[in-house]
């Protein structure tokens, strides 16, 4: 088969179709569950996610039924399927999410969370790249493959609307359309990072995520800082005391063992032969300030630190006025968020315990220490990729880019992998997306790469194109 053929199919197909639908998703004011209290009453998740179910009607799919799922209490689950033409190929569930991560202040002049606008090639909006283009565009795959007449097995798709939020609701709906889904040969998740736009990219694997959030009291009231300090301890001083049980402020190192995972010879191998291909390209890519350096000048560390190390970051904090409003007092409370990421391999539970162990034990000067956290998610590793499956990406990539595919470790979290992984143990994984270091996902300026949508269809069209041809 000619690629061009499909290629111009494609574009024309995602610039008439899955763009508009996207622009007009990122149009409504959508958020996850955990950012929105009245997500089941404003109306707004619903609106976005009957925005892109709109445009999969209008494929006019062949043999393909939907529904969209419901429960008190628990957000809206769209379940699609489409029967085999040749029962004996692989059984594919494709995955994704409509909701969207909370909009974020000051984006650029011009852009806005709910402003779509196409600006050298990219679909700016929240929502844009994570992860509103993957439940169309897995419906445009079906289309795609029924068009150019490719056999294929089941293809189930799943889009949830809580993977923002830790996807507490999803492990019900799977129990409820297990038998409906049977047995899936390949999973294929439509959500994950890239390093470069030159080439396909497969995530292996995926680092765990524990949110952890501290209050720390002193006072019952405000205290002018003349008649408090030198007496009273500052609460950003013992938050620091805490801090320092938990990181080596020095390099960033976590010091709680529970939190560590063993880093195996093969890692740094697989970490070496990508960054070798690449090279510093996705680092120098990020938005960072000149002059500021990286933790290490050597880009396999960098490269093992974001996939098989956990680390903190301070994602919140709150209990101080801002500038404009800052007196000289002393504050009663702060409350910080703490945001892990845990490496593959490391049990999220017996973290949380240790994390919750050294947060609490001893308070520095008696202080009143809280913490509130949800249920973590555990990281992810796929097992090793089969040799047809190998193949069928490698192909795809070459006709699609003229380069392989390459596998990378995504420092992220997709929290529904980890329990696909333990459901399906014999299934395929391909993880895989179009968050590039440019794509600001979760933060201001989101963007999604329009082009590089384009070659991802039709990369994951090829893939199954090849197995079909070998089976």
């Amino acid at each position: 088969m000619d690629p061009s053929k499909l290629i111009e199919y494609v574009n024309q197909a995602i610039d008439q179709g899955i763009i508009p639908a996207l622009s007009d998703y990122i149009k409504v004011p959508s958020l996850s569950t955990e950012f929105d209290p009245e997500w089941e009453t404003n109306g707004h998740m619903l609106e976005a996610m009957n925005i892109l179910i709109h445009y999969i009607d209008s494929l006019k799919l062949k043999n393909f039924t939907h529904e969209v799922l419901k429960e008190p209490g628990k957000p809206w689950l769209f379940f699609g399927m489409v029967e085999a033409t040749n029962p004996k190929l692989p059984t594919i569930l494709m995955y994704g999410h409509f909701d969207k991560q909370p909009h974020g202040p000051k984006w650029s002049e011009g852009l806005g969370p709910t402003n779509p606008v196409i600006k050298n090639d990219r679909l700016f909006g929240r929502g844009s790249s994570d992860d509103g283009y993957a439940i169309p565009s897995s419906a445009l795959l079906i289309k795609t493959l029924q068009d150019f007449n490719v056999p294929h097995g089941k293809i189930v798709i799943i889009g949830e609307n809580e993977e923002e939020s830790d996807s507490a609701s999803l492990i019900y709906y799977m129990s409820i359309l297990k038998d409906r889904i049977g047995e899936p040969n390949i999973v294929v998740c439509l959500d994950a990072a890239v390093l470069t736009y030159d080439r396909f990219w497969v995530t292996t694997s995926l680092r765990g995520n524990l949110n952890v959030d501290v209050k720390i009291k002193t006072l019952k009231a405000g205290l002018h800082s003349g008649s408090g300090s030198g007496i009273v301890p500052s609460t950003f001083r013992i938050l620091q005391m805490l801090l320092s049980r938990i990181e080596d402020v020095q390099t960033g190192t976590i010091l709680i063992k529970e939190l560590h995972t063993n880093i195996e010879p093969r890692h740094w191998v697989e970490k070496a032969n990508t960054m070798e291909a690449v090279g510093r390209i996705p680092f120098d890519e990020l938005p960072i300030e000149d002059g500021l350096q990286f933790v290490s000048n050597d880009i396999t560390q960098l490269a093992i630190n974001n996939t098989y190390t956990p680390t903190l970051v301070v994602t919140g904090i709150e209990g101080f006025p801002l500038l404009v409003n800052a007196g000289n007092v002393l504050q009663p409370e702060l409350n910080a968020r703490l945001s892990f990421r845990l490496p593959p391999g490391v049990k999220a539970n017996i973290a949380l315990d240790a994390v919750k162990q050294e947060l609490t034990r001893d308070p520095p000067y008696g202080t009143k220490v809280n913490i509130r956290y949800v249920p973590p998610d555990a990281g992810w590793e796929q097992k090793p990729i089969s040799s047809c499956l190998d193949k069928a990406l490698n192909t795809a990539s070459q006709r699609i880019f003229g380069k392989g595919y390459l596998k990378l470790g995504d420092g992220g979290t997709i929290p529904f992998m980890t329990f696909l992984g333990e459901t399906f143990p014999e299934a395929q994984f391909i993880i895989t997306g179009l968050l590039g270091s440019d794509s600001n996902a979760h933060s201001i300026d989101e963007c999604l790469n329009i082009s590089y949508l384009k070659k991802l269809i039709c990369c994951l069209f090829e893939t199954f194109r090849v197995l079909a041809e070998d089976n």
